[in-house]
């Protein structure tokens, strides 16, 4: 019987203990997502820049890949990604060490007129967004989005 016990005591505290890294690396994961969207509709560049890494990578919604961060902030400056409404949902995050996969959904409403969404109508889109942890700090380093067939 003790040694059922202290067994059971032993996988308990290692679950517990297993678990809180995770939950805090999935609670910053999450506020650094909404950072995202809200420097998003306020074309912040300099969040942008903070948290996407210089090579981050794009399979964009327009059919195209983006190459790196660079070539996503020309696409938002000439008014393709300029929305007066955006709001993500996270499905599912998974932690895998320094790698972190977040993927759901995504509800947007676009200013302008832009391949596969008119200026004003609300657009749903699947995502996947990968961080990954360097130099001690959590930055996206790729994504994919798709709008789903209306």
């Amino acid at each position: 019987m003790k040694r059922f016990f202290w067994l059971t005591a032993f996988v308990s505290s290692a679950l517990c203990c297993h678990g809180q890294p995770s939950a805090r690396i999935e609670a910053e994961i999450r506020q650094l997502e909404q950072t995202v969207v809200t420097a998003i509709l306020n074309a912040d560049t300099t969040t942008l820049k903070q948290v996407w890494v210089p090579e981050f990578l794009v399979n964009n919604p327009r059919n195209d890949i983006s190459v790196n961060r660079a070539a996503v902030l020309q696409t938002q400056k000439a008014g393709l990604i300029n929305y007066s409404t955006f709001d993500r949902v996270i499905e599912q995050m998974q932690v895998q060490g320094d790698v972190v996969i977040t993927m759901g959904h995504e509800t947007f409403v676009s200013r302008n007129d832009i391949p596969g969404a008119k200026a004003g109508q609300p657009y749903k889109r699947r995502f996947t967004n990968i961080w990954m942890k360097k130099k001690g700090k959590w930055q996206q380093i790729a994504r994919h989005a798709s709008i789903i067939c209306q």
